[in-house]
């Protein structure tokens, strides 16, 4: 009965977070010990987990859970530092005991007093033999340690361990269906797949119950915020005799041995498993680290779901995001698979005296941001809005507006030169005799300096498949066409961060979300006439610009009829028009007089 008991202090931590479940009930949800609130790792717990469903969580862990009912043996005392397997657990668990702490690792003959790392206690199911110490007291908190993914996962398919950690490891959670042992996978790739399937599986669970994560790179820079919750760990579990100096911690953090190398690229873990792929790069943002944008998949957008099937915990991918590339292009896979959210994060802090553009590509947007960096900013940024850079502060957003189609075209111009002048450069390098890896190295570079903020690893993919001799056609007729060989590629193409921006949509993406009071706020403005619109929009906010700047071009009009029926099919003119007709409205409202001049000439 002991081990059953739950204290008044508890079962107050529990009421508090059911509150408004208990009707008419006052409660005061502070602890005069304390000086705050209840117990919060208590409280994290029950906040995370308060449901039925959750306690089926709480009840594959070693960490007692009160208001799941779930308790070990005795009084639960200690920590517990979990996660996939090769995370660095050997070198977090002699940092701890460098600084006097009594902590096991999962290799170790028992439980240590003040808490264990080890990845083996991290996701427990009945039936499961332990490779290791087994201990019936269960820890009073958990924490989730991370590592990069590209040096982890490879780290894990090439070592090998005293046990079959894949036998352990398919015992609670779901790998798929597979006769393949870890001792018995010769094949490399085999290999790195169920190494990338644990590194998901397993951090995925962890992280349902961790008070707090960090990563084992961040340790071993000396992270602010990671030495903090190391120091806290040894705060509140060390036992008399430990030394929780932050000089000794920062002194033995950069002293062991771990590997920051990676052994593997994105672009090869997506070519073994896509979707698993894309739920380690979900993951990884989730926990405050960055994938470059070149490889990030579209998928990363959507998020990933886990849940226990048959007692063995599986995630994957939402089916929306499963058949993402297998459906008809929409707007709304795209601006949502773009993960626009990306424009918040990166934007410098704003003010109401700033006045800027949402960079509309291919309607002289360059020539607006450097008009407008006078105003205090440039910034050319393909994935901001209208409502997101209003909403962060600026004053008065400017939006240039061009016909759909002519803006398609002039991009389809601006890839075939850049693609050309690429070409020209390699050429010249290899009469020059240059190496193999200077002319790859200066052909990049010239990209580079033309492309500005692109995802060239989207171009890369765009490159291996569509010709520039026909690519005006073969593109747009994949992503058109569902039964094209080349649509699931054309998809993935086009639905990465910053790929081809020349599909954005006005209506439906830069002025979406803008409010009644936000729309005051707005100008627009025509790349017919773009000069002399912006002379109007200076005098208006009285902004001393300098309109004389453009840096628009084109070696053939793309407004012109004939010009784009060399680069699109009519079938394929029809259904941009049909896909962007909003946008089409929307420039036929503010800029007819365009139209009007076209058709005079």
């Amino acid at each position: 009965m002991t081990a059953h008991m739950i204290s008044w202090r508890q079962l107050l931590s529990v009421l508090c977070i059911l509150g408004e479940g208990f009707a008419g009930t006052t409660l005061t949800c502070e602890d005069e010990t304390s000086s705050g609130a209840v117990d919060a790792s208590l409280l994290q717990m029950n906040l995370k987990l308060n449901s039925l469903p959750a306690c089926r969580i709480w009840q594959h862990t070693y960490i007692l859970n009160a208001s799941c009912d779930h308790f070990g043996l005795g009084q639960a005392a200690g920590f517990l530092v979990s996660g996939a397997s090769r995370s660095g657990t050997s070198f977090l668990t002699q940092l701890f005991q460098g600084l006097g702490m009594n902590v096991s690792h999962h290799s170790d003959a028992a439980r240590g007093h003040d808490g264990a790392v080890s990845w083996v206690h991290g996701l427990h199911r009945s039936g499961c033999t332990v490779p290791s110490w087994h201990s019936p007291r269960f820890f009073s908190k958990a924490f989730l340690m991370l590592r990069d993914p590209l040096t982890q996962i490879p780290s894990r398919a090439e070592s090998t361990d005293d046990f079959d950690w894949l036998e352990f490891a398919r015992c609670s959670a779901d790998f798929g269906p597979s006769t393949t042992s870890a001792t018995r996978a010769t094949n490399a790739e085999e290999r790195l797949r169920l190494a990338l399937k644990h590194y998901v599986l397993q951090n995925s669970f962890v992280e349902k119950y961790a008070e707090k994560s960090f990563w084992v790179e961040d340790v071993d820079a000396h992270h602010p915020a990671t030495l903090d919750i190391i120091h806290a760990i040894c705060e509140e579990f060390a036992s008399s005799h430990a030394h929780c100096n932050d000089v000794k911690l920062r002194k033995l953090s950069g002293a062991l041995p771990i590997d920051l190398e990676p052994g593997v690229q994105w672009p090869q873990l997506e070519s073994i498993d896509r979707p698993f792929a894309a739920m380690a790069q979900i993951l990884t943002r989730r926990h405050g680290k960055e994938v470059p944008v070149d490889d990030q998949l579209p998928e990363t957008a959507w998020g990933f779901d886990c849940d226990f099937h048959n007692d063995l915990w599986s995630c994957a991918l939402p089916p929306k995001a499963a058949s993402l590339l297998d459906r008809n292009f929409s707007l709304e896979d795209m601006i949502r698979s773009k993960d626009t959210a990306l424009c918040a994060k990166h934007l410098p802090p704003l003010n109401r005296s700033m006045v800027l553009s949402v960079s509309v590509a291919r309607t002289g947007s360059e020539t607006l941001s450097r008009m407008l960096a006078t105003s205090g900013l440039h910034l050319h940024d393909h994935q901001c809005d209208a409502h997101t850079l209003l909403e962060h502060g600026a004053g008065h957003v400017i939006v240039s507006l061009r016909h759909p189609v002519s803006r398609i075209v002039s991009g389809m111009q601006w890839h075939t030169r850049l693609h050309n002048r690429s070409l020209s450069v390699k050429e010249v390098l290899i009469r020059s005799n240059i190496s193999k890896a200077e002319i790859a190295a200066a052909g990049d570079g010239a990209e580079q300096r033309d492309t500005g903020t692109v995802s060239h690893g989207a171009y890369g993919l765009q490159k291996e498949v569509f010709s520039f001799d026909d690519f005006n056609h073969s593109y747009v007729d994949a992503l058109r066409n569902t039964s094209d060989p080349n649509h699931r590629m054309a998809l993935d193409v086009q639905y990465r961060p910053y790929s081809n921006s020349i599909y954005m949509p006005v209506v439906d993406f830069y002025i979406k979300g803008v409010t009644n009071d936000e729309m005051s706020r707005l100008s627009f403005v025509c790349t017919c006439t773009l000069k002399e619109d912006m002379d109007r929009v200076s005098k208006k906010l009285n902004l001393n610009l300098d309109t004389e700047i453009l840096t628009h071009e084109s070696v053939s009009s793309s407004d012109d009829p004939e010009v784009q029926l060399q680069w699109l099919s009519q079938r394929n003119i029809d259904w941009i028009r049909e896909i962007y007709a909003a946008d089409e409205a929307f420039y036929l409202q503010h800029c007819g007089h365009c139209e009007s001049a076209k058709q005079a000439a």
